[in-house]
């Protein structure tokens, strides 16, 4: 009885970890395309991130204790599902750097500053409003431009939680030797806390993105 319980868990674990791997193959390969059309500062990230997501699946699926692979599938799930969300976010700032790389903020900036002195010296009204309307008009590109880079820069920095995250997520996970599944249930508690906060913050920023791109 032991002997055929322990085929059967091998045989479990074995069919888990091929699924698992071949899932992880098919991602990894879809995946490689948009993260290769990514610019330079946000395709470093998400190639970072995804690798860590990988790592961090393996060190679930071979686990030295049978129950980790399967208590911890839905962790690795969260993981996986914050990759994506990471690459959805850096084609987001790709899209935005492309506007600002096309864009000279110094251009519209000296238009804005050419603009205000021309009013104090202009006495004719209908000239006054037209300066007046083409002023609000650059300020408001100068505003959008900025509100831009401020969204592309939040967008970096968020990949870099991510990262840093899932760097310490891993190296928590190599720590753990025992075998005890009790401490590997807690630590899995700590895991879906630490990944809920992330996908919270991911969240709230695209929120905050969103409403500034809109009221630009």
């Amino acid at each position: 009885y032991l002997t055929a319980k322990l085929r059967a868990e091998q045989f479990v674990r074995a069919t888990l970890r091929d699924a698992l791997e071949r899932e992880q193959r098919a991602r990894a390969f879809s995946r490689s395309f948009h993260i290769e059309e990514l610019e330079v500062e946000s395709r470093i990230k998400v190639k970072a991130i995804a690798k860590l997501q990988s790592e961090i699946a393996d060190d679930v699926v071979n686990s030295q204790i049978d129950e980790v692979a399967v208590g911890l599938a839905d962790t690795v799930a969260q993981t996986e599902h914050l990759v994506e969300r990471a690459l959805e976010m850096a084609r987001k700032r790709r899209e935005l750097q492309h506007y600002l790389n096309r864009t000279d903020d110094k251009a519209i900036e000296r238009r804005v500053e050419a603009l205000r002195e021309k009013l104090p010296a202009e006495t004719d009204s209908e000239r006054i409003s037209e300066i007046e309307m083409s002023l609000g008009a650059k300020q408001r590109e100068l505003d959008d431009y900025r509100a831009i880079e401020r969204s592309s820069q939040r967008i970096l920095e968020q990949l870099d939680s991510i990262e840093c995250s899932f760097a310490g997520l891993r190296a928590r996970l190599v720590r753990i030797k025992s075998t005890d599944i009790t401490e590997w249930v807690a630590a899995n508690e700590e895991l879906r806390t630490e990944l809920g906060g992330l996908n919270t913050a991911v969240d709230t920023l695209e929120l905050s993105i969103n409403e500034a791109l809109a009221s630009g």
